[in-house]
């Protein structure tokens, strides 16, 4: 898992709430956005965001200084983290704007549901 640090580049956004950092794949803690190339399962609540629209936003998000904090690493061994972007959150930024939603048994500490003011510890 890499450390808290700053970047400036090597930054590639694979979907709403997935990034690559020098290759490594960085999820968005607590949040899930649609991806590019699969559909909404039965049983899931999924974004009603096209994806690609979910992708855009978290594209133009991103501005420096970015800066990543790892919280954890999922099932699939992916670095999960908080991702600070000019100094906003931009896991709050994509539930702002409706590009993603919470998950609260994603939200390792209840991280999200203090920090972003409409991110609600119950999930709705």
């Amino acid at each position: 898992m890499i450390a808290a640090l700053l970047i400036a580049s090597a930054v590639t956004v694979v979907d709403g709430s997935m990034l690559r950092v020098n290759g490594e794949p960085i999820r968005l803690l607590g949040i899930e956005a649609p991806d590019v190339a699969a559909r909404c399962r039965k049983g899931r609540i999924c974004t009603p965001v096209d994806p690609r629209r979910s992708k855009d936003s978290l594209k133009h998000s991103l501005r420096d200084p970015i800066t990543i904090v790892p919280v954890a690493r999922d099932a699939a061994g992916r670095t999960v983290a908080i991702i600070y972007a000019g100094g906003l959150n931009i896991s709050c930024e994509q539930l702002r704007k409706g590009m993603a939603v919470y998950k609260p048994h994603w939200d390792s500490g209840r991280r999200l549901a203090k920090e972003c003011r409409f991110a609600r510890a119950d999930g709705k």
